[in-house]
């Protein structure tokens, strides 16, 4: 009889928040965002990963059976998988790789990219709170190798943490660390701890910031309009409304746009597909190698008179089947190899993400694309051309950090609530 095994679960939260609170409106936002400085193969990971989060947003768009909205963070799931990646070996290790839309990059280096974005995300901007959280619980008495351990110590600053599984009050403490790590927004990531369960490992993203100064919306602007929906049925919504010279993009599939939060240094991308029937036309061009970046990189100034509705979702997704439509399957059967993490067989039982967002006047979360917006101390010698951006249909959205443009989250809003 072979060796019997044991499961452990990933579970991602990411919270996005807009508008700050009354106490953080008085900071300013003078100092200059840092500019990252990325190796070639850094920036070879930075170009795999802007694929990886339309690719992933697809597949997950495909899969869902209802039309209601969607919010993932790429960034979220590709550092917790980089997490469990340092305990995979042979074909579970390339499989996660794959999934996670990576080259067969040396893992120091893929390592030393996570630790880099990770502490520079942090302090880049002062007026926005982010903050990035990892954990690994493990179940009191499980051989796990002190080397898995020191790893993800050492690169994502993860809290190592050896429970009681068979106690009722475990659940608790996860999700205490859970709601602790997201201003109290997802207070439970788990019920109970099933039987064969040895592992969680935990990822945990908060952003809250307020739109840069001169692109903030006026709340006396904002009025009811009608959004159209894909089933054909209309709904009211509360649209936002201001007029800016914005980087601005169209071709015959898509238009896009973006707002700065605080100093510059994260920004906010809306993408509208050019009619009401085109969402799938427009993701089948975005998952294209080098499309989404060429769409960034051909943008131009123009004065946008821009419509938003305010909103405000919740998110919860089991990513076991996109997971696989990606590669990653073997992870989670018997034949995956966590040798890295202990000499038992594991393998991976569930990975959950939860996200939060919320839209309006002040600021904004979601997902990321690398955009520059501009205010009026670089307008151009002769009046740059008029476009009207109008997400009153179904709308993209991505939140990126702008030296790099990594993609922290990206969604989908079928139904602004």
């Amino acid at each position: 009889m072979g060796k019997v095994n044991v499961a452990f679960c990933i579970l991602i939260i990411s919270i996005f928040l807009g508008a700050c609170s009354d106490e953080d409106s008085g900071k300013n936002n003078n100092q200059d965002p840092i500019r990252i400085s990325l190796s070639i193969s850094e920036l070879k990971m930075v170009d795999e990963g802007q694929n990886f989060a339309p690719n992933l947003f697809s597949v997950i768009h495909e899969l869902q059976t209802n039309d209601e909205n969607i919010v993932i963070s790429p960034l979220s799931l590709n550092m917790a998988l980089a997490m469990v990646w340092n305990g995979a070996n042979g074909e579970t290790k390339e499989a996660i790789q794959k999934a996670m839309g990576m080259g067969n990059y040396p893992q120091s280096e893929v390592n030393d990219y996570f630790k880099k974005l990770r502490e520079a995300f942090i302090k880049t901007d002062p007026t926005v709170k982010l903050a990035i959280a990892n954990s690994i619980w493990s179940k009191k008495g499980f051989p796990v190798k002190t080397s898995f351990y020191d790893i993800n110590k050492n690169y994502f600053n993860a809290e190592v943490k050896e429970v009681d599984f068979s106690s009722p009050n475990t659940p608790n403490l996860i999700n205490k660390w859970c709601s602790d790590n997201t201003n109290g927004l997802i207070k439970e990531m788990i019920k109970s701890i099933p039987q064969n369960a040895v592992m969680y490992l935990l990822n945990a993203l908060y952003f809250k910031g307020e739109w840069s100064e001169k692109f903030k919306f006026e709340k006396a602007a904002t009025q009811n309009a009608t959004f159209k929906r894909e089933n054909g049925s209309s709904i009211s919504v509360k649209m936002m409304n201001q007029n800016s010279i914005l980087s601005y993009y169209q071709d015959e599939y898509l238009s896009m746009t973006s707002l700065p939060f605080g100093n510059k240094a994260y920004s906010m991308i809306f993408i509208l597909p050019r009619d009401i029937g085109s969402f799938g036309e427009m993701l089948t061009r975005l998952k294209e190698p080098g499309y989404f970046t060429k769409c960034i990189n051909l943008s131009s100034l123009a004065e946008v008179d821009l419509f938003i509705p305010v909103f405000k979702t919740e998110y919860e997704i089991v990513l076991l089947e996109t997971l696989r439509q990606l590669g990653m399957g073997i992870a989670f059967s018997s034949s995956a190899d966590f040798s890295g993490i202990s000499d038992s067989r594991l393998f991976i039982s569930n990975v959950l993400q939860k996200c939060v967002i919320s839209v309006d006047e002040k600021g904004a979360e979601a997902a990321a694309v690398t955009m520059t917006t501009y205010d009026t101390a670089y307008f151009p010698s002769t009046p740059p051309p008029k476009a009207v951006f109008r997400a009153d249909r179904p709308f993209l959205f991505a939140i990126q950090e702008n030296s790099t443009g990594v993609v922290l989250f990206m969604g989908k809003i079928e139904k602004p609530e």
